[in-house]
């Protein structure tokens, strides 16, 4: 490829130093890619992925210190060698795209808000400021989130093995306390929390009627509780320990994974039972069935209400495989990771374009979805270093994250796809003052009525146009978000502005190629260099003072010229 690249797990946060002049460049250098395997494929899709950022949980103290309860010995504490390190179970982004959530080791359930305005990314840069003041001071160039979790739950007495969002921003999370404990992303109290006999490995809420979600638990029971009555609705004895559950996206079928590698399939109207499949290879080792770690069921393709639903079940013999729920066929077979003792599972990106998971290996392996009728067995697949230790969850931010992102000013969108820009007349603009020897304002040019506050923003609100809102999705500019098992978030995010970076240098080669061949611009660079020579022996305020009174008399002897040719407007910015 012919540039040098480093491991992910190696790899530097994209970000830069702030120079003691405070200068920040809007569009910093282009990032440095982590190296990417492939197996399979020539072209990689994920070629050009950088590390832009890093997320940690706030420490004890720091939670005292917001006005939270002091987390006890066995929560997260930095600097503990005994409880620096605690893995992440679970980690779910919210359905609008706004929110991800993180549960693990440490009790814990903590929530990070993506920058989703220009205020959000300046109280970011604020809180980087502060940080700075207790270390080297850095700017990150293309973060995701806001740095610190905007809430972090505690309540759990033993780890956190599941998450699930509802549509409204309810958050479910599953413990081996026995318990699942409802939260809100507004607010830092538990709503709600409701026991089980053993652990609860795994829940979700139903996909139409958040009132109702799925729970499944070590004592092989399959419940479906109704969070207004606070009780169980329904539930059904499995013939062994219950792993990982899910729904259909209908809502109107339920699917449960078991430690001996059967899915079983419910109605949810009363789980009634209709068929079983066993996960399991025909022949060899994995011939008699591993734990499934994990369950997703979606239409594929998303966009299309008639699409058939698979369902992508994740197992404990390093495999991943998609099936039909229409017929409970095999139609896919992922290989590749390595997922023997782990509760790693894989999921679709939203798109349903690609399959993301975390490996025992150390990496996070993606698979394109596309050309599902070739060799079930034989796909393409990309890889890359993520973490020092178990990658135990990888999942990929939905569009409306990559949206929310794109409105906040982020550097790489903006580059990618520029914001729309509203051309205002003279009369809305603010009149410019400058400053005489006196120290009084005055204007060269009749005054401008300002316009109020209310008017602008009326005015300036750039329109949004169908093709500018369906590029802010950013298809092309993936964000991948891998955690591990001593407790480390990283955010890879894939660089969509590099053809445009291409286009860019290439027309400015161009130009400054044609400028260097021309007469005329050699004459004007002689002449820059002389009035460069000419005006630094006059303090700045003189020669504005003299632009300003030849503008009131064109007949000023500044406006003289050798040639009979006039000046143009930006050669005499270039000699004020």
């Amino acid at each position: 490829m012919g540039d040098k690249r480093t491991e992910g797990t190696d790899a530097d946060v994209f970000s830069q130093p702030v120079e003691s002049n405070g200068f920040i460049p809007r569009f910093p250098s282009p990032p440095k890619y982590i190296k990417v395997r492939s197996h399979g494929k020539k072209e990689r899709d994920f070629n050009r992925i950088f590390l832009a950022q890093q997320l940690r949980g706030r420490t004890g103290v720091e939670i005292a210190q917001a006005g939270g309860r002091l987390v006890k010995s066995e929560g997260y504490k930095k600097g503990d060698p005994k409880k620096d390190g605690n893995a992440i179970w679970a980690m779910e982004f919210s359905v609008d795209g706004k929110y991800l959530a993180a549960g693990g080791q440490d009790n814990l359930v903590r929530v990070w808000a993506v920058i989703s305005s220009v205020e959000e990314r300046r109280a970011h840069e604020a809180e980087e400021e502060a940080a700075g003041k207790e270390g080297e001071h850095v700017r990150l160039n293309a973060p995701v989130f806001r740095s610190k979790p905007v809430q972090e739950y505690e309540g759990h007495t033993a780890s956190v093995l599941d998450l699930s969002w509802s549509k409204n921003n309810f958050l479910l999370s599953s413990s081996m306390d026995k318990t699942v404990r409802l939260w809100h992303a507004s607010r830092t109290e538990c709503l709600c929390c409701f026991k089980h006999s053993d652990f609860v490995t795994s829940i979700q809420f139903h996909p139409r009627d958040d009132r109702f979600f799925l729970a499944g638990s070590l004592d092989s029971k399959l419940r479906l509780w109704s969070i207004p009555d606070k009780s169980v609705a329904y539930w059904n004895q499995l013939p062994d320990l219950i792993t990982a559950v899910a729904f259909a996206p209908d809502g109107k079928t339920v699917i449960a994974g078991c430690l001996n590698g059967l899915c079983l399939f419910y109605e949810t109207e009363g789980l009634k039972y209709q068929t079983q499949i066993h996960v399991r290879s025909a022949h060899g080792k994995n011939a008699k069935g591993s734990k499934v770690t994990g369950i997703q069921a979606i239409t594929f393709p998303p966009d299309n209400q008639n699409a058939e639903v698979k369902i992508l079940i994740t197992s404990n013999d390093s495999r991943v495989r998609v099936y039909n729920l229409r017929d409970k066929g095999l139609e896919m077979k992922l290989k590749g990771n390595e997922n023997s003792c782990s509760q790693i599972r894989a999921c679709f990106s939203e798109d349903a374009k690609y399959i993301i998971c975390g490996s025992e290996d150390r990496k996070a392996y993606i698979w394109p979805t596309a050309h599902l009728e070739t060799d079930k067995e034989k796909r393409p697949v990309e890889m890359f270093e993520a973490h020092s230790a178990i990658v135990t969850t990888a999942v990929m931010a939905p569009a409306r994250t990559r949206q929310l992102l794109s409105a906040s000013g982020d550097p790489l969108y903006d580059l990618c796809n520029p914001p729309p820009v509203t051309l205002i007349s003279r009369s809305e603009s603010h009149s410019s003052r400058a400053p005489t020897e006196n120290g009084n304002t005055e204007t060269p040019f009749p005054p401008i009525p300002a316009i109020s506050t209310s008017d602008f923003d009326k005015s300036s609100k750039p329109g949004e146009s169908p093709a500018y809102i369906a590029r802010s999705a950013h298809p092309g500019g993936n964000i991948i978000v891998t955690a591990d098992y001593m407790g480390h978030i990283k955010i890879f995010r894939q660089d969509c502005a590099y053809q445009k970076r291409l286009r860019n240098d290439a027309n400015f080669s161009k130009k400054m190629l044609g400028r260097a061949n021309s007469v005329a611009t050699r004459h004007s660079n002689r002449s820059y260099r002389d009035s460069l020579a000419s005006t630094s022996q006059n303090p700045s305020s003189d020669r504005i003072l003299s632009w300003r009174q030849s503008v009131n008399n064109p007949s000023h002897d500044n406006f003289r010229h050798p040639t009979n040719r006039s000046t143009s407007p930006s050669k005499s910015h270039h000699h004020t």
